[in-house]
């Protein structure tokens, strides 16, 4: 039978469709995507809500849409529906997935700008890999995925201020794979998860006395792998000039100081990320 399909839940804003992806006759699968619109903040692909034949096209590219608009009539595929009974569940369970929200890790208090974003919707993201970069008064840092998955909506724009916790993105991820995980584990229960942990881990001015002190140079990069002693800045006082090492070894997530700012010992200025 025939059924009209709406535009689901995409919050209160009006948005603009700017691609109609399906036309009258084509047979469609469930989540499939139908149209794209755009908003004031965020681009997103609207979803098949189930499987069918597409009868109508109810909105075409420029037209304003909201939560509940008409955009499609469908005539469900019923006949097709027996079929898969020969062997329901191991169809079923690969194709399932979720929509995760992603947010702005915990970067402090302060508020700072999206200087790039380095993915677009429909990409597909693996865990870690750097999805925007973000710009304060004293540090710059890529933000990384925390999970897989392929961009549905990008919810942010250049010149964007943000903070920690603030939603930036949302990601399909697929639902089946944590059912897999058990099975894996049993094959190999020793597998890589505890070795490759890892924690954030505050870099601060070891003592140097109790002068304040110039940062005259930065000698590693945001992504540098750091060995325990390396020299990460140098510094320089009215009396002498020093290099600051490493305290430990990791990978360098944000840099909090820069050539010009005064430091003093227990001054923060760097954050590693380190294997627990």
């Amino acid at each position: 039978m025939s059924k009209q399909i709406q535009i689901p839940d995409i919050g209160s804003d009006e948005v603009t469709v700017t691609e109609v992806m399906v036309k009258v006759g084509d047979t469609i699968t469930a989540d499939q995507s139908i149209i794209n619109v755009e908003g004031d903040k965020a681009s997103m692909e609207v979803p098949a809500p189930e499987a069918g034949v597409v009868k109508e096209v109810l909105v075409k590219v420029g037209d304003k849409v909201t939560t509940g608009t008409p955009m499609l009539v469908l005539e469900s595929a019923d006949v097709a529906a027996p079929a898969p009974a020969a062997a329901p569940a191991p169809a079923a369970a690969p194709a399932a997935a979720s929509v995760v929200e992603v947010n702005v890790p915990d970067i402090g208090s302060d508020e700072v700008n999206v200087t790039d974003i380095m993915v677009k919707v429909g990409d597909t993201v693996e865990v870690d890999q750097s999805i925007i970069n973000v710009e304060g008064d004293k540090a710059s840092m890529e933000v990384p995925a925390p999970v897989a998955g392929v961009v549905k909506e990008i919810l942010i724009n250049v010149g964007d201020k943000v903070v920690t916790g603030k939603l930036i993105m949302k990601f399909e991820v697929a639902g089946a794979a944590p059912a897999a995980a058990p099975a894996q584990q049993a094959a190999a229960p020793a597998a890589a998860p505890t070795p490759t942990a890892s924690a954030i881990k505050e870099v601060n001015v070891p003592d140097i006395g109790g002068d304040e002190v110039n940062v005259t140079e930065i000698m590693v990069a945001v992504g540098d792998s750091v060995s325990e002693e390396q020299s990460l800045i140098t510094v320089e006082g009215d009396k002498a000039s020093m290099e600051v090492p490493a305290p430990f070894a990791g990978v360098v997530k944000e840099i909090l100081v820069k050539s010009g700012d005064k430091v003093s010992t227990g001054s923060l200025i760097m954050k590693f990320e380190v294997i627990r």
